[in-house]
């Protein structure tokens, strides 16, 4: 899990997991990137996804991404998606962004991560 990382001029940023991949206990969420506080200007935010190869293709067997702000749930998501299939959104100014993987009991060795890239507005 990453937190933010301001760009060297100052108008972005970004937040990167890395790859993130459970076990056998593996719990029904994983945090995948937490940033406490967006900073004080709004933003522009790209969330770019990134799923291995599943361990079962079985439709109920999909791991997922949910997106929040400051709480609330503001995307869920667990559909088949493709590599560039971003999410895109406005975050408020000083605002608790946070990126969880769905997780499930059958592809929860299934590595996935998720990458941000936040432009100031």
């Amino acid at each position: 899990m990453s937190a933010q990382t301001l760009l060297s001029g100052g108008d972005k940023w970004f937040s990167y997991s890395g790859e993130v991949f459970g076990d056998v206990s593996a719990p029904a969420t994983i945090q995948l990137n937490f940033i406490p506080n967006t900073g004080l200007r709004d933003t522009y935010a790209i969330i770019q996804p990134s799923y291995g190869l599943p361990v079962s293709t079985s439709s109920t067997a999909i791991i997922g991404i949910e997106v929040k702000i400051n709480d609330t749930t503001v995307i869920r998501s667990q559909t088949v998606r493709r590599e560039g299939d971003d999410f895109v959104l406005f975050v408020p100014r000083q605002s608790k962004l946070e990126v969880i993987s769905l997780n499930n009991a059958t592809n929860n060795t299934q590595i996935r991560g998720a990458n941000i890239l936040g432009y100031y507005l």
